[in-house]
C-alpha cells in the first residue's frame, strides 16, 4: 500500500528552498496524473493479453515501467519537469501509434489523448512548450489524414477488443481529463482567495502602519513639545545663575572668590550649551529648522569666531591659526551666518577640546566661484588625540564619541557633531573626515552661497542707536515687562550698575497699559509671559494713537534667537533683540547700541 504520508512529506522537503509557489503545485498535479494513468495501463492489460494483442499489450506494459521509473524519479529526485516533458513525449506515441493499430473508436481515443497531451502541456510546463506540443499532435493529425489515410492500417473489427476495455479506456480519459481541469481551476481558485487574504492582511496591516505613524507622530510631538517646555523651564533658572556669576564678576571679588565665580560661570555656560544642543536636536528632528538667507560678510563673522576661540587655544597653550582667500574680505554673501557658525563653533571646539599639544588650524579655500555664486571649503585640522577608522562613522551618531573615556576625560555630550552632519545635510553638503591616531583629525566641508551684489558699505549692518554714542543712559526711562522674579533681580542689578531705575511689570498686559499711563524712552519686552505675551503687546504698542508711543523702540528679551523667532520679532514690530543671559560687559549691557535684527 502506497505510503501517501510520506510521498507528501517528501515533496515538501522538496519544494522548502522554491520561491514558486507554482511548482509545488504542479509537481503534485503531475504525481497525481502518474498515479491515475499507472492504473489505467495496469486495467487495459489483462484485456490486451486475452485477445492476444501483442503490440497493445507490450505498448501498455512499457507504460507501466515508464510510469512507475516517473513516479520514482519524481518522489526521489524532484526532476519533475524533465518528467513533464517525458510524459508528454509519451502521450504524442501513443496517438500516433494509434493511428497504426486502428482499434475499434480510435478516433475518440485518439482525440482524448489529444486533448491531455495539450492541457498537460500547457499547464506543467507554461505557454511556450504547450504550443510546441500543440503543433506536434496538429501535425501528427496532419501527416496522417493527407499522407497514409487509412492504407496500410492494421485494421482491427470492433468485436476484436472486449467491451471492457474499450470503455473502460474512454472513461478513464474522460475522468483523467476532468481531474485536470478540476484541478486547474481549483488551484486557480486557491490562488485567487489566497490573494485575497494576503490582500485583506496587507490592508490590515497598512490600517495599522497608519495608526501606528500617527501615534507616532504624536509622540514626536509630545517630546518635542516637551523638551522645548523643559528646557525653556531650565534655562530660564540658568540664565539668572550666569547673569548673576557676571554681576559678581564685576564687583571686583576676592582672588578666591573670583576663582569660584569663573568656575559657577564656566559650569553654567556649559549646561546651557548642552541645553541648547539638545534643543537643536529636537528641532532637526522634528524638521523645523530651515536656512535663512540674509546677507552676511564672511570675513567678519570668521574674524569673530576666530577671535571667540583664540583665548581659549591660549589658555591650553595651543596654536590657533587661520588661513582665508585673497578676496576673503569683499566677499558679501546670502546664507544662513548663524547655521555656519555654529557648524564651525562645534567643530573648532571639538579640535581645541581634544588637542593637547600642538595647534588647530583653520583653513578656508575659494574652490568654485562665479559672478553669481562661489563656493567654499572649510577645513579643521588638529595635531589631537585622533579617531580610530572604525569609530569615524560613529562620533557623528547622537550622544557618541569615539570611547566612553573620551566622554569622561574630556567632556561633551557627543551632540555638537550631530549637529554638524545634520546642518551640512541642510546645505546639501556633507563633512568628511580624515585621522589618525596619535597625529591628528582633519574635519572638511564644503558650502555654495551666493553672492549679494550690494555694495559692502551699505550692507555693513547699521547700529540702532537711539541716544547718541557719548549719551548719558542713566537718564533714560525704561520700562521692562517680565514676569521671571530672577531674572528681575538680575535686570535690578545689572541696569543700578549704570545708575538706571526702571518700572516693571509683570506680563504684556500690564506694559500696555504702563506705556499708555507713561512716557518711556525704551521698553525691554520678554517675549513668552503670561496673560498677554510680548508678541501681542507690541502690537498693540505699535497700534496707539500716539505716534511717539507706537513708535518706542522695544527691545525683546529672549533666550532663543531661533529663525522663526527672529521672523516673528519682524512681524510685529520690535525693533531688536537682547539674548538671555545678558552680557554685563559693556556699556549699558548692549542696550545704548544693538544691531538691527537683520
Amino acid at each position: 500500500m502506497l505510503n501517501l504520508k510520506y510521498i507528501r512529506e517528501k515533496l515538501n522537503r522538496n519544494f522548502e528552498n522554491d520561491t514558486d509557489a507554482l511548482n509545488k503545485v504542479r509537481a503534485n498535479f503531475l504525481l497525481n496524473t502518474l498515479f491515475i494513468s499507472l492504473f489505467v495501463a495496469l486495467f487495459t492489460l489483462p484485456g490486451f493479453w486475452l485477445k492476444s494483442f501483442d503490440l497493445l499489450f507490450y505498448r501498455s506494459l512499457a507504460i507501466v515501467v515508464v510510469q512507475s521509473i516517473f513516479i520514482w524519479a519524481v518522489i526521489n529526485l524532484n526532476k519533475w519537469k524533465l518528467v513533464a516533458h517525458l510524459l508528454c513525449i509519451m502521450i504524442a506515441l501513443i496517438i500516433f501509434t494509434n493511428f497504426f493499430t486502428k482499434v475499434q473508436g480510435v478516433e475518440l481515443i485518439s482525440l482524448q489523448f489529444v486533448l491531455l497531451l495539450i492541457t498537460f502541456s500547457y499547464y506543467l510546463l507554461g505557454k511556450n512548450w504547450g504550443i510546441i506540443y500543440s503543433v506536434l499532435c496538429a501535425a501528427s493529425i496532419l501527416f496522417y489524414s493527407s499522407s497514409i489515410g487509412k492504407q496500410g492500417l492494421q485494421s482491427i473489427e470492433r468485436g476484436a477488443i472486449n467491451d471492457a476495455t474499450f470503455y473502460g479506456v474512454i472513461i478513464f480519459n474522460f475522468l483523467l481529463i476532468f481531474y485536470i481541469q478540476y484541478h486547474f481551476f481549483n488551484a486557480f481558485s486557491n490562488t485567487i482567495n489566497s490573494l485575497e487574504v494576503k490582500e485583506l492582511e496587507g490592508r490590515i496591516l497598512n490600517e495599522k502602519l497608519s495608526v501606528a505613524m500617527v501615534e507616532i507622530k504624536k509622540t514626536a510631538k509630545a517630546k518635542s513639545d516637551f523638551l522645548s517646555t523643559i528646557s525653556h523651564e531650565l534655562r530660564t533658572p540658568l540664565n539668572g545663575v550666569i547673569g548673576m556669576s557676571n554681576i559678581l564678576l564685576l564687583e571686583n571679588p576676592r582672588p578666591d572668590q573670583l576663582e569660584n565665580l569663573n568656575i559657577l560661570k564656566f559650569s553654567g555656560n556649559n549646561l546651557l550649551a548642552l541645553i541648547n544642543d539638545i534643543l537643536d536636536i529636537n528641532k532637526i528632528d522634528a524638521g523645523k529648522i530651515e536656512l535663512e538667507k540674509t546677507p552676511f560678510k564672511i570675513s567678519a563673522l570668521i574674524n569673530d569666531i576666530y577671535k571667540s576661540f583664540k583665548s581659549k587655544a591660549m589658555d591650553k597653550g595651543l596654536g590657533l591659526n587661520l588661513e582665508v582667500p585673497d578676496d576673503f574680505a569683499v566677499l558679501l554673501l546670502n546664507g544662513d551666518p548663524t547655521r555656519l557658525t555654529q557648524i564651525l563653533n562645534n567643530l573648532i571646539d571639538n579640535a581645541i577640546k581634544f588637542t593637547i599639544n600642538g595647534k588647530v588650524n583653520i583653513l578656508i579655500k575659494t574652490i568654485k566661484k562665479s559672478k553669481e555664486s562661489v563656493t567654499l571649503q572649510f577645513t579643521i585640522v588638529d595635531t589631537g588625540i585622533g579617531i580610530p577608522f572604525d569609530k569615524q562613522e560613529l562620533i557623528f551618531d547622537s550622544f557618541s564619541q569615539a570611547s566612553t573615556s573620551s566622554t569622561r576625560e574630556y567632556g561633551g555630550t557627543g551632540l555638537g557633531l550631530t549637529i554638524v552632519k545634520n546642518l551640512l545635510a541642510l546645505h546639501t553638503s556633507k563633512i568628511i573626515t580624515q585621522s589618525e591616531v596619535g597625529v591628528g583629525t582633519s574635519f572638511e566641508f564644503s558650502i555654495k552661497y551666493n553672492i549679494n551684489d550690494a555694495h559692502m558699505d551699505q550692507a555693513e549692518a547699521k547700529p540702532f542707536n537711539f541716544l547718541g554714542d557719548d549719551s548719558d543712559i542713566s537718564k533714560l526711562k525704561i520700562l521692562i515687562a517680565e514676569d521671571d522674579q530672577m531674572n528681575i533681580l538680575l535686570m535690578r542689578k545689572l541696569l543700578a550698575k549704570w545708575e538706571l531705575s526702571p518700572d516693571f511689570v509683570n506680563n504684556g498686559l500690564e506694559a500696555v497699559e504702563a506705556c499708555e499711563a507713561n512716557t518711556y524712552d525704551l521698553i525691554l519686552m520678554d517675549i513668552h509671559m503670561p496673560k498677554m505675551d510680548g508678541y501681542e503687546a507690541t502690537t498693540i504698542i505699535r497700534s496707539l494713537d500716539d505716534k511717539t508711543k507706537a513708535e518706542l523702540p522695544i527691545i525683546a528679551l529672549t533666550a532663543s534667537v531661533a529663525l522663526d523667532v527672529r521672523h516673528k520679532i519682524l512681524e510685529v514690530g520690535i525693533t531688536d533683540f537682547i539674548s538671555k543671559p545678558f552680557k554685563s560687559n559693556s556699556k549699558g549691557g548692549g542696550i545704548s547700541k544693538r544691531n538691527k535684527v537683520k
